[in-house]
């Protein structure tokens, strides 16, 4: 396997709720231009695209074929991939292994959401129907002991029911889920490419009604239109198409389980607090990028936080700190820009969900802060020599990871 690194990262203009100056061939051209204003590279050298975004939440088909001529990609390979939340990952991902298997040598992945002409519920209803189909066969506890066959509201009650457990176990209070929103929107204020750009106060977000408790409306992330373009390229092209300030792809990492219902047949519902792939994909991530102790040897984390209080989940569960901790952290200003351990400096997914480029602006926010070249006033003030971008999706069971880090690996 060859070493492989980001060189270069586009994002439309702007991600905000309803982009109405342009369809949606006209949005995803934006950040493919982008990433060759920034790279200086042009598209004769690209050998090949990773395309992604849920498909079902725009209501259209094969959009990889129908914009091939505004991502430049005609007569070119194009690998189509949807993977829910972790689509903007699980695109990198495969832009890497297309690299590092020799395939080919330049690779983008472009991934994308323009849920303003959709209905991203009615594409999520379509992917939970097998589950639905087992509450209807084997019947739905209307107590609430069955856990999320009982849930209504959506993603947010399913959600609120994985941030009760998780305050449950971890000792953590719902102020720290306010304290975290807080946080990371106003992070967000200083990031010019995030959606919901507001400094927000503890009181701001407390100030908002509940949806399902413990979680308010302040608690959950926008619905976002926007895309992004990343550049992949081998050592060798590295060295021949950069001055070699590039982010290497050091580790990367993915896990699935059963659905939160999905072993339902047994009398069982899997708590979507344990995270049981989260831990799985870190640790295969880690090992590949040789990282023996993650709490002090990661600079700096983008996490996939649809809601407040995944952030302080998923710090536990990636091993950035032990179990229980994450909230400690967030009370000594651990977590801040500033901070031993910056999380989601950029405002994360909870300021800014363009569902398909969700997990790939993880990564590539990593990579520009190791970079330097962080547009904005979130830049992280310490050198960042090894970053960990998440990603999440699924039914609340599939995760991905990668490992960024300043140096590529010793093959």
């Amino acid at each position: 396997m060859r070493n492989v690194a980001i060189i270069g990262v586009g994002y439309t203009p702007v991600f905000v709720s309803k982009r109405k100056d342009v369809n949606i061939a006209e949005m995803i051209s934006e950040c493919v231009e982008a990433v060759f204003r920034n790279t200086g590279l042009n598209p004769d050298d690209i050998d090949a695209y990773a395309f992604g975004n849920m498909q079902t939440f725009e209501g259209l088909n094969h959009p990889h074929l129908w914009v091939a001529d505004h991502i430049r990609a005609i007569g070119k390979p194009v690998m189509r991939i949807a993977t829910g939340g972790t689509t903007g990952m699980s695109t990198l991902h495969a832009a890497y292994y297309h690299v590092a298997s020799g395939i080919h040598d330049v690779v983008m992945a472009v991934s994308w959401e323009k849920q303003s002409e959709g209905d991203s519920q009615v594409g999520l209803a379509g992917i939970v129907t097998p589950d639905v189909m087992a509450v209807v066969q084997h019947g739905m506890d209307i107590t609430g002991a069955g856990g999320l066959t009982a849930m209504g509201g959506g993603s947010t009650g399913a959600a609120a029911y994985q941030a009760t457990s998780y305050l449950h176990h971890s000792g953590a209070n719902p102020e720290h889920i306010d304290k975290m929103a807080s946080l990371e929107r106003s992070n967000a204020a200083l990031n010019p490419y995030a959606h919901l750009r507001k400094k927000t106060t503890v009181e701001d977000v407390q100030a908002t009604p509940f949806i399902a408790w413990p979680l308010r409306y302040g608690h959950t992330c926008p619905t976002s239109d926007g895309a992004t373009a990343c550049i992949v390229a081998s050592e060798e092209k590295v060295k021949e198409l950069t001055d070699g300030n590039v982010a290497w792809i050091a580790g990367i990492g993915n896990a699935a389980s059963d659905p939160t219902s999905g072993n339902i047949i047994e009398g069982q519902i899997t708590d979507p607090a344990v995270q049981e792939p989260c831990k799985i994909a870190a640790k295969k991530a880690y090992a590949m990028a040789g990282i023996k102790d993650p709490s002090k040897e990661i600079d700096m984390a983008e996490l996939y936080d649809g809601f407040a209080h995944q952030s302080l989940m998923w710090i536990e569960r990636l091993g950035l700190c032990k179990e229980g901790e994450s909230h400690v952290l967030l009370d000594k200003g651990a977590l801040n820009i500033d901070g031993e351990l910056p999380v989601n400096a950029s405002g994360g997914v909870f300021s800014t969900n363009a569902i398909g480029s969700s997990a790939m602006n993880r990564p590539t926010e990593c990579a520009l802060q190791m970079m330097g070249k962080i547009e904005g006033e979130h830049k992280i003030p310490k050198k960042i020599r090894k970053a960990l971008a998440h990603g999440w999706g699924g039914l609340f069971q599939y995760v991905t990871v990668t490992i960024l880090s300043d140096e590529p690996r010793k093959l």
